[in-house]
């Protein structure tokens, strides 16, 4: 009986240890992410300011396009897997705001995710008038 039970605490500590793992995995991946996306939306401020001072929607356009092509850049230089159609950034007047939705895989099997955490960062930058 001494056995099953050694081999029961195994077993559980085990599972433990994968458990704490994947977290600790999963919020490093979560808060390398986050980084990321405030690092471009802090080099966006003075782009946004000068697209807003000329009215030019198609400035505006592109500033937002170029915080979502610097997120894409960044997350793939820090070897993170965030998807192109996961990314969304607007701006308005007010601000600009950026969304990041992507998934941490936990389990995988021959390359195809069994069990993944779902995660997303939402982040706003306010700009002062």
């Amino acid at each position: 009986m001494r056995l099953w039970t050694f081999a029961r605490w195994v077993i559980v500590l085990g599972v433990l240890g994968w458990a704490g793992y994947a977290v600790a995995g999963a919020g490093w991946n979560y808060f390398a992410t986050q980084e990321v996306v405030d690092r471009a939306l802090r080099e966006a401020t003075i782009q946004h300011r000068a697209a807003f001072a000329t009215g030019n929607l198609v400035a505006v356009d592109a500033l937002a396009n170029s915080v979502r092509a610097s997120i894409l850049v960044g997350t793939r230089h820090d070897g993170l897997h965030v998807q192109e159609e996961n990314v969304r950034v607007s701006a308005n007047s007010a601000g600009m705001s950026a969304a990041v939705r992507w998934s941490y895989p936990i389990l995988t099997y021959r390359g195809s995710e069994i069990l993944v955490i779902p995660l997303s960062i939402e982040r706003s930058l306010v700009m002062s008038p």
